[in-house]
């Protein structure tokens, strides 16, 4: 046994010996082997280190601060991981990543400006918020280093409510914008964007720019200058719509009354007035007639409530075909309030005051001298009357609306006819 033990000892001590023999024999090999896997560390060295440097360049970012107008009504901030929120009244620069703003249900606005250039003083990109909006700043982001080619960074979680979005290019380098909804994303380029989210989907009218909308599992779908689009909970919009959307329901009373217009009469112990929906001249038309006794007052209508708000929108317009065949009392009466056909506006201004505006159709003048035409015009009857009125919003400057309430088309006097069809009020 012991002689084995040695044996076998012996053989282990051979091995070393005959490796150094070997080595010994062949230095070329060896000094070969060194200089190869030098080289390949070296290499690998020389492609890693740059591009990680590189990458380190391109990707490292620094944190911004966002700041904080509030212009009108109850603002609220809540910090990052805070449940309790902090009422704004004053302007504040420390707005940090993880704050949610909130604007309150009565009328308010507020401005978030994001990300400013190192020598420059103005934001490139805000965010209007109006009442009912609540506001989340995910990331907001600028390159660490100069050389980098990233664009800055900002992405928002609009969860609900209305906001308008105004996105530059500095000239360091852009501005990149997302906007995360309940629905999908919105990545803007350089522009300005009105968006309105609602349980049901995602709306986005694209007034300069270009915005692309994305899903988790859908294709993306790029909306340009003066177009629409929407998601919802299901699906991507298959395409753009025009930016110009109609408020309006059944303005072309081609659908049942039943879900969209109400009538109503107002007649005290007298002959009451009648509407109804026909077809005239090929179009479907709301008619409106009263034929009783003469020199009482009466009136009967339609109305719509829209509850839209409109804070987001540029312009508005409204546009009716009308024609009128018959009125027994001339012009519009001493308080220029009786029309054989007019339409009138409800709606909210942006200081939370429910007003009217209105206008009237008529086509035989006053017989009384004294009785003024206000917010009314002469047509002549028996002929369709395309009207579109002013811009709205420019219009009512001094009382802006914020939320249109409701429509209503009514005729009134004593005996009257006359028609409308194809009404729109349309929000640019």
């Amino acid at each position: 046994m012991s002689t084995d033990v040695t044996q076998a000892a012996a053989k282990e001590a051979a091995w070393p010996a005959q490796r150094r023999r070997r080595t010994q024999e062949n230095p070329e090999r060896l000094a070969w082997t060194v200089l190869i896997a030098s080289f390949t560390v070296f290499m690998a060295l020389l492609i890693v280190v740059p591009l990680s440097i590189r990458y380190g360049i391109e990707v490292a970012t620094v944190k911004q601060t966002a700041v904080l107008d509030p212009a009108q009504g109850t603002t609220l901030l809540y910090p990052p991981g805070s449940v309790e929120p902090i009422a704004i009244t004053e302007l504040r620069d420390d707005i940090t990543e993880g704050s949610t703003v909130e604007a309150g249900d009565g009328p308010t606005q507020a401005t978030v400006r994001i990300i400013n250039e190192p020598d420059g003083d103005q934001a490139l990109g805000s965010v209007q918020i109006f009442s009912g909006t609540r506001l989340r700043i995910d990331r907001m982001r600028s390159p660490m280093f100069d050389l980098s080619g990233s664009p800055y960074q900002a992405v928002l979680a609009l969860d609900q409510g209305q906001a308008r979005v105004f996105t530059n290019s500095g000239e360091q380098r852009p501005l990149a914008v997302r906007i995360v909804t309940p629905h999908g994303d919105l990545d803007l380029d350089a522009g300005s964007y009105q968006i309105a989210v609602t349980e049901e989907q995602t709306d986005i009218t694209v007034s300069a720019g270009e915005a692309t909308l994305t899903k988790d599992d859908g294709t993306p779908l790029v909306v340009e200058t003066g177009r629409r689009a929407w998601l919802t909970g299901d699906a991507l919009a298959g395409e753009a719509l025009p930016a110009a959307q109609n408020l309006l329901r059944n303005g072309n009373f081609t659908e049942s009354m039943k879900d969209t217009w109400d009538s109503y009469v107002v007649a005290e112990n007298v002959t009451p007035g009648k509407v109804s929906i026909m077809e005239r001249d090929g179009r479907r038309v709301a008619y409106f007639v009263r034929q009783g006794e003469d020199n009482v007052p009466t009136e009967v209508g339609i109305r719509q409530v829209i509850g839209k708000d409109v804070n987001v929108y540029d312009k508005l317009y409204l546009q009716l075909d009308i024609k009128l065949l018959f009125q027994s009392l001339s012009g519009a009466g001493y308080l220029s309030s009786e029309y054989p056909l007019r339409v009138e506006l409800t709606y909210t201004d942006v200081y939370g005051k429910q007003l009217t505006w209105g206008h009237g159709f008529y086509y035989r003048d006053p017989e009384n001298e004294n009785w003024k035409i206000v917010n009314g015009e002469k047509v002549p009857p028996f002929n369709w009357y395309t009207y579109r009125s002013p811009d709205l919003m420019e219009l009512l400057k001094e009382t802006r609306p914020a939320h249109i309430d409701s429509i209503r088309i009514y005729a009134s006097g004593w005996n009257y006819q006359s028609m409308v069809s194809e009404a729109f009020l349309v929000a640019e």
